[in-house]
């Protein structure tokens, strides 16, 4: 028999259709999957279980769902101030270049251990040398939907051969935990040709497609420069969009291209500390979710954020919102909390498995301990409080527990799986090394 796992005395946000919150909760967990969600004293009196987990001041939640990501982390806090295009070609490509299948598990291992810590259980990760993301992703014990970042027209990107390669061998692994869709770059170097050619593939695969649109005005000008198209129209064009599609960034749309992404059913990755950081402005995130685009949350990567604490990034995506808009009302806690958990599980077709704390859903559970003064005082009824701490107060270091398929992967802010102490210095050693042989492939 699956072994029971009892979550007791929880506070519980639950996510589900209703958006229940139990004050004092149970949760129990039978093998990979969420047998039962309640009160406490009515939920434990039916189960004996193999472990009880006492979450006395403690929200147990959906895990969040990191919807773009990338496993990059060599170059944090290298080529800081740069603008996007300048970064691209001093740092991150030439970088690229320079790894190895070993530094991309390095990479990948220290990304994912960060974003365990931080509550993240899902990456739509766009990386590199993918059968190393997935082994990471493996010995970790995080769910990952990974793609290339390919392209066409710039030496040393992968390929989508590359991309098709690891869709055969590791799409499925780790019980069903890794799943591979094709990436695209960004559209300044990429052909038509290639950006038709990554359709086919994903239908011939029944798979997604996961690209950067609209990220800079700078991508904007090009792309209408080279194909007299902006980059939304061009993926129209060329059949990218749909509703198998996630489109990160989406921050210098037209009127014309919001309607195009809501026509497709075209998923958009909203990044907004990324964005703010990197000088390329606020997304019109208010006006897409207000008619009806499912939009969820990425940190994009270390370089461009710093971190991938994901609590962060529901801060910043409504207060800039309310900034911009003038408007205090709009993205209120729930709706962020919404984005990072539910619609980002619905982006990647796993909103019947993740994303919600219910029966039947697989168990991506997370622990946030209360019990600090930052998060306290915790309210109920009228003056309920939680999701507001969640989101406009809490960090990644909050994290105390993290369960993924209703495996232990963090107790008590420890990760169980991997030497975390072993995965800084392995990183450090390789990011050392692959920063200084980048130069080798900068543009003369």
């Amino acid at each position: 028999m699956p072994e029971k796992t009892i979550f007791e005395h929880a506070t519980i946000v639950t996510m589900d259709s209703e958006r229940r919150i139990f004050e004092d909760g149970a949760v129990v967990v039978e093998g990979k999957r969420i047998l039962q969600v309640g009160d406490n004293d009515v939920i434990k009196k039916g189960h004996k279980a193999d472990h009880i987990i006492d979450s006395r001041r403690k929200v147990l939640l959906p895990g969040l769902v990191s919807l773009h990501f990338h496993s990059d982390n060599f170059s944090r806090g290298v080529g800081e101030h740069m603008g996007l295009e300048e970064w691209l070609d001093t740092i991150y490509y030439p970088m690229l270049r320079a790894m190895t299948p070993e530094d991309s598990y390095w990479a990948a291992m220290l990304a994912y251990a960060e974003a365990v810590r931080g509550g993240t259980t899902c990456v739509n990760d766009m990386y590199r040398h993918l059968g190393s993301c997935a082994k990471a992703a493996e010995a970790v014990g995080l769910r990952a939907v990974l793609s290339s970042e390919a392209a066409d027209l710039i030496e040393g990107q992968e390929t989508l051969k590359d991309n098709e390669n690891a869709f055969r061998d590791i799409d499925g692994k780790a019980d069903g935990r890794i799943r591979v869709w094709f990436g695209v770059e960004w559209i300044p170097v990429c052909s038509k040709e290639f950006l038709a050619e990554t359709r086919e593939l994903a239908d011939r695969y029944h798979t997604g497609i996961h690209i950067h649109l609209n990220e800079s005005k700078a991508e904007v000008e090009l792309s209408s420069k080279k194909y007299g198209l902006r980059p939304v129209e061009l993926a129209y064009d060329q059949g990218v969009l749909g509703s198998d599609c996630v489109a990160a960034h989406c921050v210098w749309l037209s009127d014309k291209e919001i309607k195009l992404l809501k026509d497709t059913r075209t998923h958009v990755a909203h990044c907004p500390v990324s964005n703010a950081k990197l000088g390329n402005g606020v997304a019109r995130t208010y006006e897409m979710v207000k008619i009806g685009i499912n939009v969820g949350l990425g940190p994009d990567d270390a370089p461009c954020n710093n971190n991938v604490d994901m609590f962060e990034t529901m801060k910043y995506a409504s207060l800039f919102q309310k900034a911009t808009l003038m408007d205090a009302s709009v993205l209120p806690a729930a709706k962020v909390l919404e984005m990072a958990t539910h619609n980002g599980a619905r982006a990647l077709g796993l909103e019947n498995q993740i994303g919600r704390i219910e029966s039947g859903m697989k168990a991506d559970i997370i622990l946030v301990d209360m019990n600090t003064p930052r998060l306290t005082p915790v309210h109920f009824g009228d003056n309920l409080n939680v999701i507001q701490h969640l989101v406009y107060a809490a960090h990644g270091d909050d994290v105390d527990t993290v369960m993924i398929d209703g495996r232990m992967v963090m107790k008590e802010r420890k990760l169980v799986a991997v030497d975390e102490q072993e995965v800084i210095d392995k990183a450090t050693q390789a990011s050392r090394r692959v920063i200084e042989e980048r130069k080798k492939y900068l543009k003369k």
